[in-house]
């Protein structure tokens, strides 16, 4: 075999290979985009059948404290994706107006079944007006926060001073009025308790001071 017959072959054969090699790319990147269409077809198929479970929820528009009546405006319908057969949340399809806040909720929560009743004896809540020194809160306290109530004896009052104790939990503050602050005396705080709290507040304000105290703050 002369040498310009194993050159012409050799280029064939390279031709060849390159073709092929080619071929296989070509067929590896061919594989490649079919996989990522099928992934963005599932993942769109996914992200359908996640929003068909989607429920529209009752969701709270501002802070709802203990004893409260709901109203129309204190809630708004909003689209939720929760597991089907959800009992524990009030969908938007079911009327909450007059039901009764058993506890306080944050605004922008959902609206839990267990958080309302529609029996006014379950609950009676009244708001109570309290004179409190201006030492004795936080600062930038307003109305819609949830506070610890705590009773600290003071000689002035009582000649039996005793420990600090709790005195209220998670009372929700409805209104503050700082009017006698600014005039160098105590400021006053209205809060939403139960009836059956008020007698022992107001007696625990006669034997000493309240503290306030924020929760979570």
């Amino acid at each position: 075999m002369n040498v310009d017959k194993k050159i012409e072959i050799d280029s064939l054969l390279s031709r060849f290979l390159t073709m092929t090699s080619y071929k296989k790319r070509s067929r590896t990147r061919l594989v490649t985009a079919i996989a990522i269409i099928c992934a963005s077809f599932i993942s769109a198929f996914i992200l359908s059948v996640v929003a068909n479970h989607s429920v529209i929820m009752w969701v709270t528009v501002r802070a709802l404290p203990t004893g409260h009546t709901v109203v129309a405006a204190d809630v708004i319908g909003r689209a939720v994706a929760l597991p089907a057969g959800n009992a524990v949340y009030f969908s938007a399809d079911r009327d909450i107006t007059g039901e009764i806040v058993l506890r306080t909720i944050g605004a922008g929560e959902l609206l839990a079944v267990s958080a309302l009743s529609q029996d006014p004896s379950v609950l009676e809540a009244t708001a109570v007006p309290l004179s409190v020194h201006g030492s004795d809160i936080p600062n930038g306290l307003q109305a819609g926060e949830v506070v610890n109530l705590y009773h600290v004896g003071d000689s002035r009052l009582s000649q039996e001073v005793t420990h600090p104790s709790l005195l209220l939990s998670h009372a929700f503050i409805v209104g503050v009025d700082r009017k006698g602050q600014n005039l160098g005396g105590d400021l006053t705080l209205t809060i939403s308790m139960n009836v059956k709290n008020v007698l022992e507040v107001l007696d625990a304000t006669a034997s000493g001071r309240v503290v306030v105290v924020r929760v979570n703050g």
